[in-house]
């Protein structure tokens, strides 16, 4: 070898059978192996001679192999000694960054290939011998070709993988060059411009649909080279030519230094029809308040904010402007007389549904003065301690004044009412007085006679209630009314006049009569009548049948929103899962490993005769404890299994789930340096639900709090001190059950707040996920009589707290 001294090998593992099958394999070598089990041990080794070569394993008690290649790295023995890791840890790109930053070389993964392990060793004692003859560079060269070839087989079984996950997507899914050629499509977009596989692999975009080849390079242009992605909803043409409304999401990528588009396409023609549908029914709504003149508008005492239609906007005059602060521009033009009691009724605490009636005054850009009639439901949310008023506002100021103008007339004495019948009446609604024209019209010839008689005496008895009701105003709080009723004279003529009551002096009543002229022919009015009656029943039985058929398409478009939601839910689980791949690979692959090495060992003292009963219990005891260990992640993990039972109705400890969500979250984000700090109420908390369900909606939002969290620490300086922690809490607050998850990362924004629960919606700049999960979980949450509430505050925290009712666990159940 050139050298009067042995390489030395060390081999750093905590498990003793690995160390045994390590020995085996490179015991024939030309070196000295050293194998240690403490990591601690191997810490003091490594600062008292140096060595060619030094194999340690990563998952290790005490400390892990990450921090122990650091250790190394940081001595002077062996700070240019190669290290490789032989490891069953399935390595993400973070960790696997992470250990060449600590200075690996290489990884081996369990179970390795003795013959890999040997050369690879031998390749790098022959870079210890040849270190000082100036050869390591062709040799590392060589590494560096290798690791190449590595990567590449790896990224050809990772393409091959997502070709066999995407080909069974309902979604159009296409792969296409810089030039447009389609390098790869999924069934479900052949199908659609009815291609075969292979022929559209040798075609371009233009070749099978020329309108998609232009929606696909306007997108393009539309990126101009900066976003990363862009989605663009377009009509086009299947192969049957039925017109599709499709939502195309285009993503750019450069691989091999050649630009590269994905494309996805969403067939969403049900929903753009159901929207535009929607569309048409809010502009014909304010075309009728328009016309009606009646604004409507909502507000709620948890965000504060008011909102209303356009009419509602027209009334106030608010502009473009003001719409953001609606509630505060509206005050700010109340009249200062009424302002206080507009205040009360908002600052109103009822605990039950009421109705409620206002009339304000506002004064105008042009210093004008007007009347507003507000009429308002409230509901009070007794889960969430929120009051919300919705209600309709239209403008009185004609009526006001024409009111006005009538009080002002009403204000004469008896003698300025000489052209039309005049009369007092008492409290009682006795006649105290009567001029000439009411003599008249009641057929009286002395008004003597007429005096002290009950008003109702001239009413004929059908129509005695209304004539009742009409004189009741005093009772309503009323000063005037009007209304045409019927009179009987005193020698039995009926007459119908036009009659105004208004008071005097505080409980009397002055009435002001005039008699309406007798139609020339009743049977022509009464003909007129009933053709008006045929036609208004024409119209009745016409709007019966659009009832009808809108109640059909209304019940059509809910079973085609349920299916969408069962789409959007199974999207949404294969999103989560997809976020756990790594963690599945991980944590099924390292007992797997584990019973691989114990099998090589076993077979390896079995070739040499050395093998004993107790040896083969105690490796026994250990393949049982690493398949148990499978079957507790396989449990926890079967949340996302399709064949689980879809009812609400099973009794669910809450804090059995939230301990297994946790535990789940814990290993995926095992290298992370979030902390999730668990309390659960000491006693057992059940509710009615699925327990896989609920555990779904808890590892989505642990997702979302610790991407919220990442995001933040990309952002923040390194002198910035920060809580990177989560908080999950279960406890009984007045017999419901609260799961509260708080986290302290980048928060949400006050305006996003209402948006969060929406389908698709996403704060995220970089769109890694759909923006489905709280839509889902919310859904998911109702179904189990439960709600989610949510606070937060940007750059701080944000907190979801999900409030099902308890139950309390019975033996039956």
């Amino acid at each position: 070898m050139g050298f009067n001294f042995t390489p030395e090998v060390l081999v750093v593992d905590d498990r003793l059978e690995n160390l045994d099958l390590i020995g085996a394999v490179l015991g024939k070598l030309d070196t000295k192996l050293e194998l240690i089990q403490s990591p601690l041990d191997a810490i003091r080794k490594i600062e008292e001679k140096e060595y060619a070569l030094i194999l340690l394993d990563i998952q290790m008690p005490q400390i892990d192999g990450f921090a122990l290649a650091e250790k190394i790295r940081s001595g002077i023995k062996n700070a240019e000694t190669p290290i490789i890791y032989i490891t069953a840890f399935y390595l993400d790109k973070e960790s696997e960054q992470r250990g060449y930053d600590c200075g690996c070389v290489d990884f081996i993964m369990k179970p390795f290939n003795s013959t890999i392990l040997k050369n690879k060793v031998n390749i790098f004692l022959d870079l210890y011998n040849n270190r000082k003859q100036k050869e390591d560079q062709n040799v590392k060269l060589n590494l560096a070709l290798r690791d190449k070839e590595l990567f590449e087989n790896r990224l050809k079984n990772l393409a091959s993988n997502y070709r066999t996950i995407i080909e069974g997507q309902s979604e159009l899914i296409l792969k296409i060059n810089d030039s447009l050629k389609i390098e790869f499509a999924n069934k479900a977009f052949t199908d659609f411009f009815s291609y075969s596989l292979d022929g559209v692999s040798v075609n371009s975009v233009a070749d099978i649909n020329s309108e998609l080849s232009d929606q696909i390079s306007v997108a393009i242009k539309q990126m101009n080279g900066k976003s990363q992605s862009i989605i663009l909803e377009k009509p086009i043409k299947n192969h049957l030519l039925e017109q599709k409304w499709i939502e195309w999401t285009v993503f750019k990528q450069m691989e091999f230094n050649e630009m590269y588009y994905h494309i996805v396409g969403r067939d969403v023609s049900d929903k753009k029809l159901l929207k535009d549908s929607l569309i048409k029914k809010e502009l014909m709504i304010r075309k009728i308040q328009k016309l009606a003149r009646v604004g409507s508008f909502e507000w709620d005492s948890y965000t504060n904010i008011l909102r209303g239609s356009t009419e509602f906007y027209r009334i106030y005059e608010i502009s473009d402007k003001e719409i953001d602060n609606v509630l505060e521009c509206i005050k700010e033009k109340f009249h200062p007389e009424d302002l206080l009691t507009f205040d009360k009724v908002l600052n109103i605490r009822v605990k039950e549904n009421q109705k409620l009636e206002l009339k304000h005054r506002i004064i105008t850009k042009d210093k004008k003065i007007r009347h507003i009639h507000l009429e308002m439901n409230t509901e009070y949310n007794s889960k969430l301690d929120v009051l919300i008023y919705t209600g309709v506002a239209w403008d009185v100021t004609e009526d006001v004044e024409m009111e006005t103008t009538l009080k002002n007339s009403l204000a004469f004495d008896r003698e300025e009412y000489q052209d039309k019948a005049f009369v007092e009446l008492n409290e009682n609604n006795e006649i105290v007085y009567i001029n000439d024209f009411g003599c008249k019209l009641l057929e009286c010839s002395e008004l003597e006679k007429t005096t002290n008689v009950s008003f109702f005496n001239f009413i004929p008895k059908p129509f005695m209630d209304k004539a009742e009701e009409l004189l009741n105003f005093r009772e309503k709080k009323r000063d005037f009314v009007f209304d045409v009723i019927n009179l009987q004279s005193k020698n039995g003529n009926l007459k119908k006049v036009i009659l105004i009551a208004f008071l005097y002096n505080g409980r009397g009543i002055r009435l002001l009569m005039n008699e309406l002229p007798k139609p020339n022919g009743e049977g022509i009015i009464e003909n007129k009548y009933q053709s008006v009656i045929s036609d208004l029943k024409v119209h009745e039985k016409e709007l019966e049948r659009n009832a009808s058929e809108m109640q059909k398409k209304i019940n059509h478009e809910l079973l085609v929103n349920e299916y969408q939601n069962q789409l959007l839910t199974q999207k949404s689980e294969l999103e989560s899962l997809g976020k756990m791949a790594s963690s599945v690979v991980n944590e099924i692959n390292q007992p797997l490993s584990g019973i691989s090495m114990i099998i090589d060992n076993v077979l390896l003292r079995l070739s040499k005769d050395i093998i004993d009963k107790k040896y083969i219990e105690e490796k026994c005891q250990q393949v049982f404890k690493d398949i148990d260990r499978i079957k507790i992640y396989l449990s926890q993990i079967s949340i996302f299994n399709s064949s689980q039972n879809e009812s609400c109705n099973a009794s669910v400890n809450v804090n059995n789930v939230v301990h297994d969500a946790v535990n789940l979250m814990k290993k995926q984000y095992k290298n992370s340096n979030v902390d999730i700090q668990l309390k659960v109420d000491p006693d057992s908390l059940y509710i009615c639900g699925n327990k896989y369900k609920l555990q779904k909606v808890i590892v989505d939002i642990l997702n979302n709090s610790y991407e919220s969290i990442g995001e933040k620490l990309k952002r923040s300086h390194s002198n910035e001190s920060m809580e990177d922690k989560i908080q999950v809490k279960t406890k009984l607050v007045e017999n419901e059950v609260v799961v509260s998850i708080k986290d302290f990362g980048e928060g949400i924004d006050p305006k996003n707040l209402n948006s969060i629960f929406e389908p698709f919606y996403s704060t995220k700049q970089e769109k890694t996920n759909s923006g489905l999960s709280l839509y889902v979980s919310k859904n998911i949450v109702q179904k189990m009589n439960g709600e989610i509430k949510v606070r937060s505050k940007k750059n701080q925290y944000t907190e979801m707290k999900l409030i099902f009712p308890f139950e309390q666990m019975i033996e039956k159940k």
